[in-house]
C-alpha cells in the first residue's frame, strides 16, 4: 500500500465509513442515453419473469457501473415487492 489505498480502505488504512463509500460508488451518474441504451438491451435481449429481471437490473445498474450501492438497490426490489404487479408475485 505504499504510495496510494486501494478500494475499500480510507487514508489511514482503515474501512471507509458507509456513508463515504456510498458517496464513492454513486459518485458517476448515468446520461439518459446510457440509462436509455441498458433498458433497451434488457427488454430487447433479455428472458424471463420480474424475478430474473432483479438480477439483470442489478448487474447493469450496481455491478457494472456502480450508478446505485447494494442497499439502494435493495430497497428499490422491496419497493416493488411491496406495490402491485408482476414483481410482487
Amino acid at each position: 500500500m505504499a504510495g496510494g489505498t486501494t478500494e475499500g480502505l480510507g487514508e489511514e488504512g482503515g474501512n471507509m465509513s458507509i456513508a463515504t463509500e456510498t458517496e464513492h460508488r454513486s459518485s458517476r451518474i448515468g446520461s439518459p442515453l446510457e440509462v436509455l441504451r441498458i433498458f433497451l438491451k434488457l427488454g430487447l435481449t433479455y428472458f424471463g419473469g420480474p424475478i430474473a429481471h432483479t438480477g439483470y437490473f442489478r448487474d447493469e445498474f450496481v455491478v457494472r457501473p456502480k450508478w446505485i450501492d447494494e442497499h439502494a438497490y435493495a430497497d428499490l426490489v422491496g419497493l416493488c415487492q411491496f406495490l402491485s404487479g408482476p414483481a410482487s408475485s
